[in-house]
């Protein structure tokens, strides 16, 4: 069975957030020539991530990993102990929505499915966790639009 342990490893190699960051930002600098696109996007990605940090601690859920059913481990950062929101499948959900109206856009939404699915697949998130995150994604876009265009347009 070699494809499920080389999707265990693109899932783990994915959910670090550094090597998560670096494929993100990649593939933006890939789709998006427009700086000011490219600084908006990664406006929202704070912006997202500051809202995934307070929901985590709000909701402090348990992660289905610290019951021990993955073989894989929980993250070992503290602050990242809370499973809701998912907070890769955020950022990757709000990306994916900057590029609605670009022929790139469906790249991005399996990139976002891909991550959502590697979260469920590693068992550190639940669907209620992508879920969230997934409604979580257009608010903190909005939020980003109206701070753009009150700060920085």
């Amino acid at each position: 069975m070699m494809l499920p342990s080389l999707f265990a490893e693109l899932a783990l190699l994915l959910g670090n957030e550094l090597v998560f960051f670096l494929v993100l930002g990649t593939l933006v600098l890939l789709a998006e020539r427009r700086p000011e696109k490219r600084k908006k996007i990664i406006l929202g990605v704070v912006v997202v991530s500051l809202l995934v940090l307070g929901l985590k601690n709000l909701f402090a859920v348990e992660r289905p990993c610290a019951a021990g059913v993955s073989e894989y481990g929980c993250p070992a950062l503290p602050y990242l102990g809370h499973s809701f929101p998912s907070g890769h499948a955020a950022v990757a959900f709000l990306v994916m929505i900057a590029f609605l109206d670009k022929k790139s856009f469906p790249a991005f939404w399996l990139f976002a499915l891909l991550i959502a699915y590697t979260r469920l697949f590693l068992g550190v998130h639940t669907f209620a966790d992508i879920a969230g995150s997934l409604v979580l994604a257009p608010i903190a876009y909005h939020i980003t639009d109206s701070l753009w265009g009150r700060y920085f347009a």
